[in-house]
Formats: C-alpha cells, structure tokens, sequence
C-alpha cells in the first residue's frame, strides 16, 4: 500500500480519544448539533 503513514494510526487513535477528543466534538458536532436544532429537538 505504498510508504508507511507519517503518524502511526495508532497514534492518531490514541490522539483522538485523549485530548483532542473534546475539540473535535466541540468544532465538529456541536456545530452540526447546533444547526440541527432547527429541524430537531435534542
């Protein structure tokens, strides 16, 4: 598949549910969460 990822997907995973756990939740769903309110009671 080509040459090795620069970051270890591991390390992605790791990343992902440590501290950049909170941002991603809060600059990715919250938005969508936000604009979903419109349509939808949450």
């Amino acid at each position: 598949m080509g040459a090795p990822a620069p970051v270890p997907e591991a390390v992605l995973v790791t990343g992902f549910l440590g501290a950049g756990k909170t941002t991603f939740i809060r600059e990715t769903l919250a938005p969508r969460l936000a604009s979903g309110r419109r349509f939808a009671v949450l």
